[in-house]
Order: structure tokens, then C-alpha cells, then sequence
């Protein structure tokens, strides 16, 4: 049965107790065991020479005694020594698991440590796409936006340019007039009467006259109604405006719809008989004949009897009226320049 701590102490007590109370009765215990036991009495100095030998065994005994309190203290240092190394060695082991410890600790830091970083290098990955991506619309916006704007503004631009040229043209319309049998002959009247001149002409018409011969025609028309002191030559150059406004349009940095719808609205400007003046004129005038190409500016007349001379004489870009263009080829195959 082993013994708790407090019975050991309780124990160890009781036997010092003994001891000490042996010690301290030793005196009258040794008085009563020699006088009793070793030397009766009478007392006789032989009797008390003869308890020598036995004070020598008690020095013997006090030796003794010293010697077991020696070992005594021997082995208590030998047990303290002993205490002493498993205290050390228990503080090694702890030493030892605290070192474990640690290093677990460091390791467990230093993987949480390695993936906070990996953790963080992709949120910063993730957040640095977001930022790219978020850059890059707001780049293609403000583009967009700039685009847009650019656009606008060029468009603003050319309608400015464009109205500034038809105002110009229509100023320059309202002045072509003539003094005619007692009245003043406005634009329109005198375009149509040449218009309606030309139109009787059935030699053009029947490619009997060269251009040269359809040109000085022309000018005798011009100073049959105006007179041959004043003329008419100034719709001539009021026909060049119409090359401005198509050279802007065709220049303009505007898609090709909108060119097409402004060529189509500067076409639906004329009337006819302007449009039939332009294409007499056309038909003498190097300048004239080269503004008509590539506009389809003539759109508001088709006579069946017109197709021969216009085919003979102008390109098919120049018209943009549906019949004269279904029927372009077929007469274009049956005739010959003249």
C-alpha cells in the first residue's frame, strides 16, 4: 500500500519524536542500565573500571552513528543529486516539448502566413483584373464618348457648311432674271423655257449635232431669251455651286447613307426644267459635265426618246432616276458615241 505525502510526513514526524525523546532520556536510561543491570552494588572502584570498555563501545557506537549520519547525508544528496537530474531532465523535456511547441507554432505561422499571402496575391490578382477591366470600360467609354462626340461635331460641322451652301445657291437662284416683253422673267420661268427649247430640239435627240453644234445651240437659246446684249451666262456659273456642295458631301467624313440622302436632297432641290437646263449644259460644258458624274443628280425626268442621247453622252452615274437606269444597258448596247 503505498503511502500518501501525509502519512509519510505525519510518519517521518512520529520517528524524529522518538528519537528525540529518546535522546533527551538517554541520560537516566544509561544510569538506570549501568547501575542497575552492568554494576550492583557494593561499588567498588574494580566495578567502575570495569564500565571503561563499555564507555569505549558507546564511543564506538557515537562513531557509528556519525558514519550512518553520513551515509545518511550521502544519500540524501545522492537523492537530491538525483532530484536534481530528473528536474533537470523533466526541464529538458519541457524544454524539448516547448522547442516542439514552438516549431509547430512557427510551422502553423508560417503556413497561415503563406496563405494569407497566397490569399492575398489573388485578391490582389482578382482586385488588379477588376481595376484592368474596369479601366479598360471606362477607356472604351471615354473612347466611345470621344467617338461620339468627334462624330457629332463633324456632323454639326458639315450641316453648317452644307446650309451655308444651299442658302448661297438659293441666294444665287433668286438673282438669275431677265427684262422680257415688258416683264421681269424669274429662275424658274427661264429654266423652263429653255428646258422646253431644248426638249423640241429632236435633232440632239436623233444624234444629228456634235456636241460642239449642241453647244453653240445652247448659247444661241440663252441669248434668244436674255438678248444678245445681256445674255444668260451667269447660270453657268451658278450651276458650279452644285459641284461645292457635292464635292463636300462626298468629302465628309460622314457614312455613305448620309452621303447618298444628301445627294438625293440636293437632287430634289431642282425642279425638272432646272435639271433639263443642267443636262443641255452638261452636254457643252467641260465643267458642268464633270460636276454631274457620280452625284445621280438627274432624277426628275424620263422621256423614252431621251435614252439615245443620254447614253451617247453622259455616264450612268450622273442619273439617279429608277427608268432611265433599268433601261440603261439595253440602249447603251444599241448605240455608238457620236
Amino acid at each position: 500500500m503505498t503511502l500518501n505525502n501525509l502519512k509519510k510526513i505525519f510518519l517521518w514526524g512520529l520517528v524524529l519524536l522518538i528519537v528525540l525523546i529518546v535522546w533527551i532520556r538517554f541520560p537516566l536510561i544509561f544510569k538506570e542500565w549501568v547501575f542497575k543491570i552492568l554494576v550492583k552494588p557494593p561499588f567498588t572502584p574494580e566495578a567502575f573500571t570495569s564500565l571503561g570498555p563499555i564507555g569505549d563501545i558507546f564511543g564506538a557506537l557515537t562513531a557509528l552513528l556519525t558514519s550512518l549520519t553520513l551515509i545518511i547525508v550521502i544519500y540524501t544528496a545522492y537523492l537530491q543529486r538525483q532530484a536534481n537530474i530528473h528536474a533537470r531532465e523533466a526541464m529538458a523535456e519541457q524544454l524539448k516539448q516547448a522547442e516542439r511547441a514552438a516549431e509547430n507554432q512557427l510551422q502553423q505561422a508560417r503556413e497561415a502566413t503563406n496563405e494569407q499571402l497566397v490569399q492575398a496575391r489573388e485578391a490582389t490578382k482578382e482586385q488588379l483584373e477588376q481595376a484592368r477591366a474596369s479601366t479598360s470600360q471606362q477607356l472604351d467609354l471615354a473612347q466611345s464618348t470621344h467617338r461620339a462626340q468627334l462624330k457629332e461635331t463633324i456632323y454639326s460641322n458639315f450641316i453648317n457648311t452644307y446650309n451655308s451652301l444651299i442658302n448661297y445657291k438659293l441666294a444665287k437662284y433668286n438673282t438669275i432674271q431677265v427684262f422680257n416683253n415688258g416683264r421681269i422673267w424669274h429662275a424658274e420661268e427661264i429654266f423652263k423655257e429653255i428646258a422646253l427649247y431644248f426638249l423640241g430640239q429632236y435633232r440632239i435627240f436623233e444624234l444629228k449635232l456634235s456636241r460642239s453644234e449642241i453647244g453653240v445651240l445652247y448659247n444661241k437659246t440663252l441669248d434668244k431669251i436674255a438678248g444678245t446684249d445681256k445674255g444668260l451666262h451667269e447660270i453657268n456659273s451658278y450651276f458650279l455651286l452644285y459641284e461645292s456642295i457635292y464635292d463636300l458631301i462626298n468629302n465628309s467624313e460622314i457614312s455613305d447613307e448620309e452621303k447618298i440622302f444628301f445627294r438625293k436632297a440636293t437632287s430634289n432641290m431642282m425642279s425638272s426644267h432646272e435639271q433639263l437646263t443642267l443636262l443641255w449644259a452638261a452636254t457643252y460644258l467641260e465643267d458642268c459635265h464633270k460636276l454631274v458624274k457620280d452625284t445621280g443628280i438627274f432624277s426628275q425626268f424620263y422621256r423614252e426618246d431621251l435614252m439615245p442621247f443620254l447614253v451617247t453622252f453622259f455616264e450612268k452615274s450622273c442619273f439617279s432616276h429608277p427608268d432611265i437606269l433599268s433601261n440603261w444597258d439595253k440602249y447603251l448596247n444599241n448605240q455608238n458615241p457620236t
